[in-house]
């Protein structure tokens, strides 16, 4: 049985519920957002060699996405106090992981090549004196691909030229210093504003040189005998300890949110301790006035802001932890 939907209505509606682009869809099966556009608006057809590759990244069946089977829906199993992650990958097409593939083999065959004495590299040729050169110069190759700018262009060259430098191609005489590294970043800025000028403008919907795909929002709590135990990632949530109940401390995981732990009611022990892994996000305690507080975490692109309070208070709570690109606060109410 054939279901009456058209292929382009399928897969504009399959493309949309996965929250993909036209030209996200297009750089997975190796197409152009035209030919997407085309087959969305029922002008053309896709290949029949792609349509296995189609059906993968719109997360159906062959027979699903050709109309000879309903398709199902697509259903995600949430497991409390699962861990969650994030994916980052960089977005490469296919003749890019090709050609660094192919890149990657060549340099492995020549250095086996030298250990197997088969040919002689020069004296101080090392494996990772050349591949993270290389390595540097394929990033500003991509990044210059997303946005022409001074770091994009001059993450390439760097990479070029110490890799050439390293090979001895480029003589020792040249050698980068700082007379010579600030007259190449100004040329860097002119060349660039030059380019922004001359150039079309690009698509700002597909750019940058990495893609994230986050989980889910999760948000698990749980209270053992007044110690609480909150895992947080991808949402923005309130945890209050209601009137007159005990705290004895919390262990805290939050990523990509914010979160906000309200003890303002709540019947603090003197000495509780909270415990907080913050990352892309942020944690503000909210404490009565009359509690005292002490910080003593450690940031990276982060901070801890952390008043003491009244520090002749009889109870005192302690925060410790870890901050990365987010922030911990406290505040007294």
């Amino acid at each position: 049985m054939e279901y009456k939907e058209t292929m382009g209505k399928r897969i504009s509606d399959l493309r949309k519920s996965k929250g993909m682009t036209q030209e996200q869809l297009a750089q997975q099966v190796g197409v152009t957002a035209q030919a997407v556009s085309k087959w969305e608006n029922d002008l053309s057809c896709p290949d029949i060699s792609i349509l296995p590759q189609l059906a993968e990244a719109l997360g159906v069946t062959t027979d699903e996405l050709l109309g000879r089977a309903p398709i199902q829906p697509y259903e995600a199993e949430a497991k409390a106090g699962g861990k969650h992650h994030v994916s980052v990958r960089l977005k490469l097409n296919k003749a890019e992981k090709v050609i660094f593939a192919l890149l990657l083999m060549a340099i492995g065959v020549v250095f086996l090549l030298n250990a197997l004495h088969v040919i002689q590299l020069g004296e101080g040729i090392t494996f990772w004196s050349v591949l993270w050169p290389f390595l540097v110069a394929c990033m500003g190759i991509l990044a210059c691909r997303s946005e022409l700018n001074p770091v994009s262009i001059g993450l390439f060259l760097f990479g070029a030229y110490m890799l050439l430098f390293n090979l001895h191609i480029i003589p020792a005489q040249y050698r980068l210093t700082w007379a010579m590294a600030w007259p190449v970043a100004l040329i860097l800025i002119g060349i660039t504003i030059l380019l922004h000028f001359l150039l079309p403008k690009r698509d700002k919907k597909d750019s940058g040189l990495f893609e994230v795909e986050k989980g889910d929002p999760v948000f698990d709590c749980t209270d053992e005998g007044g110690f609480i135990h909150i895992d947080s990632a991808f949402s923005s949530q309130t945890k209050r300890v209601q009137p007159g109940n005990p705290f004895t401390g919390a262990k805290v995981d939050s990523s990509f949110g914010s979160l906000v732990l309200d003890l303002t009611e709540a019947e603090i022990q003197n000495g509780a301790q909270i415990d907080a892994d913050i990352s892309f996000g942020s944690l503000t305690v909210r404490l009565p006035a009359a509690v005292g507080a002490k910080a003593m975490c450690k940031a990276a692109f982060g901070g801890c802001e952390c008043p003491p309070g009244n520090p002749a208070a009889e109870i005192q709570i302690r925060i410790t932890g870890d901050v990365s690109f987010g922030k911990i606060e406290v505040e007294y109410v």
